[in-house]
């Protein structure tokens, strides 16, 4: 997809999420560094980061290993809406397929992408401090989705077993074709939805417009909780689709 459309279509679809999420937890703690960073260990070898972002900035993690630093693969990541706002979720495997001591520290560094377009007053390399990440027990579990019913032509019913833990907040994750007035297209897109507490289900509209591409049509639909700043393991998500 050209540059340009993928740039609108991010615009566009942040500012509806925005609108379409809930709220959770505390912001991260204020910094002098240009991104805010927090981590977790997810396991042994993933680590999460939470972190501000710059979409003019093309962003990498980076850990402390036996004293040295080097970049760490990303395994997952995703935009999240906190209660501060959006953050960009990233899981990092900090063993490279081994089985080395865990990283001392992480930090997020961020290259400015495309730097002719910009003033030189514009930082070239922006920095997060260095963070000691978290114990595992930081990171909550989402619960199991059991099933998605058809209750009608249009609508579905989604289960999930009940939430353990006590999170901030309990997500329905539903991936539907929307329409980008922008850009003129439909388009996949995730909506973050919350679900009221103690609720183990919720009935869900189908997109069934027929200006929709046969290639965007399918629905899909995750679980997700976050937690004191923290969210359930973004690779343990396993969508469930329907066709409408």
């Amino acid at each position: 997809m050209p540059r340009r459309i993928t740039a609108a279509i991010a615009s566009c679809t942040l500012s509806l999420g925005a609108l379409a999420s809930g709220a959770g937890v505390a912001a991260a703690a204020p910094s002098a560094a240009a991104i805010d960073a927090r981590a977790a260990a997810v396991d042994r070898c993933s680590y999460q980061v939470a972190r501000s972002d710059d979409s003019r900035y093309a962003y990498s993690v980076r850990g402390v290993v036996a004293g040295s630093a080097r970049e760490l693969p990303v395994q997952k990541e995703d935009f999240v809406r906190f209660s501060g706002g959006w953050l960009k979720v990233v899981q990092v495997d900090a063993c490279s397929g081994g089985q080395g001591p865990a990283p001392e520290t992480l930090s997020v560094v961020g290259k400015l992408e495309n730097p002719e377009h910009y003033e030189p007053s514009v930082p070239r390399t922006i920095r997060s401090d260095a963070v000691k990440p978290g114990p595992s027990s930081m990171i909550p579990k989402a619960p199991a989705l059991t099933s998605v019913t058809r209750l009608d032509a249009a609508t579905v019913r989604v289960t999930w077993e009940p939430a353990q833990g006590n999170p901030d907040r309990v997500l329905l994750m539903e991936r539907k074709p929307f329409y980008s007035s922008e850009i003129d297209l439909w388009h996949p897109y995730t909506f973050q939805r919350d679900a009221p507490a103690g609720a183990t289900s919720m009935d869900r509209k189908l997109e069934r417009n027929p200006g929709v591409p046969p290639a965007s049509r399918s629905h899909a639909y995750w679980m997700r909780v976050i937690k004191g700043g923290f969210v359930s393991d973004l690779r343990a998500e396993k969508p469930t689709t329907v066709e409408p």
